[in-house]
């Protein structure tokens, strides 16, 4: 139900608007014009149907707000999303200082990707905290906060595209000759899986199948892969050589630490980015090896689907980085076409039929 209706008073004729929202019943006072309160009915009929209708608790406080919305990101999210999650609504915290969660506006929003630019921050910096603060508007909506997030007109920064950096044949030897026999192995092993730095520090010997020759990656007490998704990497001969002739101790994990536990993720980072300065290989990082392994595929002309699954990317989307490396894979999907038998020879077409 909306209606408007008239309420005549010793002052004058008073207009109204009379709406169901909810299962609770919304009156509120217009004017004394008619076409004014035919406007808000309009109004009104337009953001049911796109149901921008609601209440929210006005009384939540953006503070408070930030600390429930940590209690559930904590309970709900890897440490390493809480912890980005901490370090995001420091910043916007800091910035905002508004005292209540409906208040907040578009404007705010892109003030704030101004403000974060001029500190210094880079446009991919900025987007990654933009959607995390677009994650904790939309659940305010969600739990009734906000009858909608007012980052829905905000749109991300452009960021500029930068070539993939890879590993050459000769900066993989020279890392190879370099590295010690541990470190070695490790380069061997991510550039033969793509693994991410923390799918390599959580690897145990369970996740090996040495008879079907299969790495899996998957969950493991406290950590979860990027894409919570358990996938299959099949091992390479000489990858499975070197992990096959590996010593196992009484450390689960298949690269462990001196005292048998796991490896610290920026140590590993830190002695791989020494030995490629000791190499002379400039712009290099642990996470280097990975783009490696998917630029070599991608030359080798394997597709852009196989790709994305031996990465573990929940889009191919983000696996088109390497499209370029394979310039010919358009033009090879294109040739696979064949349809001469059913183009009729020239004189069976009769272009200008008699009628």
């Amino acid at each position: 139900m909306v209606r408007i209706y008239q309420r005549t008073n010793k002052k004058g004729s008073i207009w109204y608007l009379d709406y169901l929202v909810e299962g609770r019943r919304v009156r509120k006072r217009v004017g004394t014009s008619r076409r004014m309160a035919e406007l808000a009915l309009a109004d009104v009929r337009v953001k049911r149907e796109r149901k921008e209708l609601g209440f929210a608790a006005k009384d939540k406080s953006f503070p408070e707000f930030v600390r429930e919305y940590m209690d559930y990101a904590q309970s709900n999210k890897a440490p390493k999303s809480y912890e980005r999650d901490q370090m995001v609504f420091k910043h916007f915290s800091e910035f905002m200082r508004v005292a209540k969660l409906n208040t907040i506006t578009p404007v705010h929003l892109e003030t704030y990707k101004t403000r974060r630019q001029e500190q210094g921050a880079q446009p991919a910096t900025v987007n990654r905290e933009l959607n995390t603060v677009k994650a904790m508007l939309n659940k305010a909506v969600a739990w009734g906060y906000l009858s909608k997030s007012p980052a829905q007109t905000v749109k991300k920064l452009r960021e500029p595209k930068r070539q993939i950096r890879f590993l050459s044949p000769h900066e993989i030897k020279t890392l190879l000759e370099q590295a010690n026999e541990r470190m070695r192995h490790i380069i061997v092993t991510l550039l033969y899986t793509g693994l991410r730095r923390g799918e390599l520090i959580h690897l145990v010997w369970g996740d090996l199948d040495f008879k079907t020759k299969l790495l899996s990656v998957q969950a493991k007490q406290g950590w979860n892969p990027k894409d919570y998704e358990v996938r299959h990497i099949p091992l390479n001969d000489k990858l499975f050589r070197i992990l096959h002739g590996q010593k196992k101790g009484e450390s689960p994990y298949i690269f462990s630490n001196e005292s048998g536990g796991m490896l610290n993720g920026n140590i590993l980072s830190r002695d791989f980015r020494k030995l490629a300065r000791r190499c002379g290989i400039k712009g290099a990082s642990i996470h280097t090896l990975r783009h490696t392994f998917a630029s070599y595929l991608a030359m080798n002309r394997v597709d852009l689907y196989t790709i994305q699954k031996l990465l573990g990317h929940s889009s191919v989307k983000t696996t088109e980085i390497y499209a370029h490396l394979a310039p010919d894979y358009l033009r090879s999907a294109i040739t696979k076409l064949s349809f001469q038998q059913e183009i009729p020879n020239k004189k069976q077409i009769d272009y200008n039929p008699k009628p």
